[in-house]
């Protein structure tokens, strides 16, 4: 696969670009493509000088070749699992915070190219960098094909299945449950931390979530992430949303 795609690059974002793949593991031979995944919408928008191209196509791309891939590596790694067992897996390895993570441990997020009004809380965004993950996928197809897109996944793949059980939630359950309260209520919901236990290997956190007198809930969790959204989940379950 290939691609004629052609963009003028600085020389700080070449060398950034370098760095990323020295992170991935990679070697681009069209340097545009590995840019082009990480330009976001609302910066292209914001360039008035340049075409306004971003990652939402390579993002199109990519998300295919991850199901194809993570399906493909089920059904090798798992001979005796059901089509139903194998899709419920499937749709963990291939869900936003299961991506997203992966992005992080490769430091996508310091590299991603967002608008000033989405780089504060775009940077820390899930969503944004699950996307910016397939785009990624979707520019090392073109560049190198399926082939170089299965050795980079197998691992992370893997790692994710050996875990599956200790792993978040396939849906962002504090992401549904601000969303509710906004509309409803016009409030978002706030955390709190009830406790914390055990040694700094082995801790257990308690967090409570609750949205003025519109409900309470607790969760818990191995750090303060999981059980936010343990908890975001147990409020979303009494109201009656999941």
């Amino acid at each position: 696969m290939s691609s004629d795609l052609s963009i003028k690059l600085s020389q700080t974002r070449t060398n950034q670009l370098k760095e990323l793949e020295s992170l991935t593991g990679s070697k681009f031979k069209n340097l545009s493509l590995l840019h082009l995944a990480f330009v976001h919408r609302s910066y292209a928008n914001e360039e008035q000088n340049r075409k306004k191209i971003d990652n939402e196509r390579l993002e199109f791309l990519g998300d295919s070749i991850l199901g194809l891939v993570a399906a493909e590596y089920l059904y090798q790694s798992m001979p005796m699992g059901s089509e139903g067992k194998l899709a419920k897996h499937k749709s963990k390895l291939v869900s936003a915070p299961a991506i997203a993570a992966i992005a992080r441990k490769f430091k996508f997020q310091e590299y991603l190219l967002l608008g000033r009004g989405e780089k504060e809380k775009g940077e820390k965004n899930t969503n944004i960098q699950a996307d910016c993950f397939e785009a990624f996928l979707g520019a090392l197809y073109l560049d190198q094909g399926l082939s170089a897109c299965r050795k980079f996944l197998s691992p992370h793949l893997e790692s994710l299945v050996v875990r599956m059980d200790d792993m978040e939630e396939t849906k962002d359950f504090k992401t549904i449950l601000q969303e509710h309260c906004q509309k409803k209520w016009k409030k978002i919901p706030e955390y709190q931390v009830l406790s914390e236990d055990g040694p700094d290997h082995d801790k257990n956190f308690l967090v409570l979530v609750f949205c003025e007198n519109h409900f309470q809930n607790k969760g818990q969790g191995k750090n303060k992430r999981r059980a936010e959204q343990m908890a975001a989940k147990s409020a979303l379950t009494s109201l009656k949303l999941l």
